[in-house]
């Protein structure tokens, strides 16, 4: 055997579970219920060491990596991992947190179709693939043309969260920084100048309105404001991809809506990143303080 060897892998079922009275099924089990999608097993002659790229890579038909598994076992001789039959999940705006981890598993993405695709183990400059079938239950009847259209909708909004996630993510920057160069301007100078701290709250004020536009403040209760645009995506997200079966009239209009209600929230912090900023700059400039960094303008989703 070679020092790296990638093992046949069994076809794998696509299905959707649902928790019954005690969990998913109510009978009592004897052992645990293998990970649902595709096992994939692989052997490494030795333990690589800590600078050795080791991950797995699954592509479509077409060639085309759609999803990349990084947390796996690397340990010398056989490892087993599972790939859940899912795409690449939407980036996040923070790492989550072990115990949200724990509870939803992470981040997911939209369910692949049946067919065939292609598994790759990468271990350093080693590369085995081998391919797997995925099935859909049997017991279901669904056209391809409306899991292709569920297909679809999931990745759209995937990519819209993953956008709002971004705009996010270069908001929380910009409300640090701005916190930082108050915290600069008290030290350097003996008086902070009216007009620098009032540009510096008034847009420290407006980060936060934005941010307060895309998500929910942190530690806030969604019953006591309502969910934000990423929550609503997410939401949405959740109930098209729960079945096998094609989003509803409903839910199509409800894509539309948020979709909407995305370009003009990302129209807003592209506005405030590309003119807002700059203007303060020119203010922290006169003040010799640090300036911002904004970062590129969010780029918007192909639709």
């Amino acid at each position: 055997m070679s020092d790296v060897h990638l093992f046949d892998i069994r076809p794998a079922l696509r299905f959707t579970t649902r928790f019954a009275r005690y969990g998913i099924g109510n009978k009592v089990f004897t052992g645990p219920n293998p990970p649902y999608g595709a096992l994939i097993t692989y052997y490494l002659r030795e333990k690589p060491d800590e600078k050795t790229t080791v991950k797995i890579q699954i592509l479509d038909g077409a060639g085309r990596v759609i999803r990349e598994l990084t947390q796996i076992p690397k340990e010398k001789g056989l490892n087993r991992t599972a790939w859940d039959l899912r795409y690449e999940g939407p980036k996040l705006r923070r790492p989550p947190s072990p115990e949200e981890v724990e509870f939803t598993g992470g981040p997911h993405g939209p369910q692949v179709l049946p067919g065939t695709y292609r598994v790759r183990l990468i271990v350093g400059e080693k590369t085995v693939e081998k391919p797997v079938e995925v099935r859909l239950d049997p017991t279901i009847s669904v056209a391809e043309a409306d899991l292709r259209a569920q297909l679809e909708a999931g990745l759209r909004l995937r990519d819209l969260i993953s956008a709002t996630n971004e705009a996010l993510r270069a908001l929380d920057s910009l409300r640090d920084q701005l916190q930082q160069i108050e915290r600069t301007a008290r030290d350097r100078l003996a008086e902070v100048p009216t007009e620098l701290s009032s540009a510096l709250a008034d847009h420290l004020k407006q980060v936060e309105a934005l941010q307060n536009e895309l998500a929910r403040p942190q530690n806030v209760p969604t019953y006591m404001t309502g969910p934000r645009l990423v929550e609503r995506l997410g939401g949405l997200f959740f109930a098209i991809d729960g079945p096998n079966a094609a989003p509803t009239p409903a839910q199509r209009e409800y894509l539309a809506e948020l979709q909407q209600e995305f370009e003009q929230k990302i129209g807003r912090v592209n506005q405030f990143l590309s003119e807002a900023v700059p203007k303060l700059n020119e203010t922290l400039r006169r003040f010799n303080v640090p300036t911002l960094l904004p970062g590129r303008p969010i780029e918007r989703p192909r639709q």
